[in-house]
């Protein structure tokens, strides 16, 4: 494997002027800068992160955990904090949960021993003890989408209050009177701040609440299924569903074709998360648009934050999800 020196010696310079070019830390002139671009390239060289990262404490890399890749909302997260890393020299490292606690651990551990600068997180249902350790070993660490309810921490995530919100408000004016919602873990914020929100609307319309309309799922679309098949075998089925992702929201549908029910004539659905694959759905479904790519922006840019100033207060930032009406 070529290094540093063989560059140096094939482009007749000093090794502190192939760094200055490969790292762009100071000026050289642009005769130089090409001799050492065609030395490297007929070295076939390559920097060493390992050796750099030794002398900087730094690896310039972020490791982050979604639940599940799957999904479109996450896809997008992925791409605003992949885009906003590139920026700023960062590769990003990425990992699955399944919203398994013991996977989170396990990636975490994995990071960690790798030297990352630091983790974005979606929380993991029953993970949040671990997540707790490895905010007060300092870690630079960042929640996304998932607010941890024991702690304080650096954390990016959408409203999903008013989200809920929105979509309850939009059934209720479509003239839907037994609306029932189907979210993720409720130890989950996004869990339990839907299921609030659901409440909260319905009794501000004086509508029924029957604790058999909220539905706990685990964002599969196997999960949106069964629960949906649960709320037609009830006496007074639901006339519409608020879906809290995209892949449950295709789980209810597929229950609805079984059961010979339409949408939206028999049951309307309404789901959280957008995605383009929508637009040529049919039936058509309307959404809570969640500001997913910014989402992950803005969770890249406050881990840079956090590892450039590692004592800085936490931050917590909350955007604002927006309704989409397909009819």
């Amino acid at each position: 494997m070529a290094t540093i020196y063989d560059v140096a010696k094939r482009a007749r310079v000093s090794t502190y002027t192939v760094s200055a070019v490969l790292n762009r830390s100071a000026y050289v002139s642009p005769e130089l800068t090409e001799r050492v671009h065609k030395a490297v390239l007929e070295l076939d060289y390559t920097i060493n992160d390992l050796a750099r990262s030794l002398q900087t404490r730094r690896t310039r890399t972020a490791g982050m955990l979604i639940p599940d890749i799957a999904s479109p909302f996450y896809a997008k997260v992925v791409r605003g904090v992949e885009d906003r890393l590139k920026q700023a020299s960062y590769t990003l490292l990425l990992g699955s949960t399944y919203n398994l606690p013991e996977e989170q651990a396990r990636y975490t551990a994995v990071f960690r021993s790798k030297q990352v600068d630091g983790l974005l997180v979606f929380l993991s249902a029953g993970g949040e003890e671990d997540a707790r350790r490895l905010v007060e070993s300092g870690k630079p660490v960042v929640f996304v989408g998932r607010v941890p309810r024991s702690f304080d921490a650096d954390t990016v995530a959408a409203d999903n209050a008013l989200g809920t919100r929105l979509a309850i408000e939009h059934l209720i004016a479509r003239g839907h009177r037994r609306i029932a919602i189907v979210t993720g873990h409720l130890q989950l914020s996004t869990g339990a701040d839907r299921v609030s929100a659901w409440k909260r609307a319905l009794a501000r319309h004086r509508l029924p609440r029957p604790a058999a309309y909220a539905g706990e799922g685990d964002w599969t679309a196997e999960s949106g299924y069964r629960l949906a098949l649960q709320f037609f075998k009830l006496k007074e089925p639901p006339d519409a569903i608020f879906a809290a992702n995209f892949l449950m929201m295709t789980g209810i549908l597929k229950a609805l074709k079984e059961c010979g029910l339409r949408c939206p004539e028999d049951v309307e659905v309404v789901s959280s998360d957008d995605s383009e694959w929508l637009d040529v759905f049919d039936p058509p479904v309307s959404t809570v648009v969640q500001p997913s790519y910014e989402m992950g922006q803005r969770a890249a840019d406050l881990l840079l934050k956090r590892i450039q100033h590692p004592r800085r207060g936490f931050e917590r930032v909350l955007l604002k999800p927006s309704l989409r009406i397909r009819v």
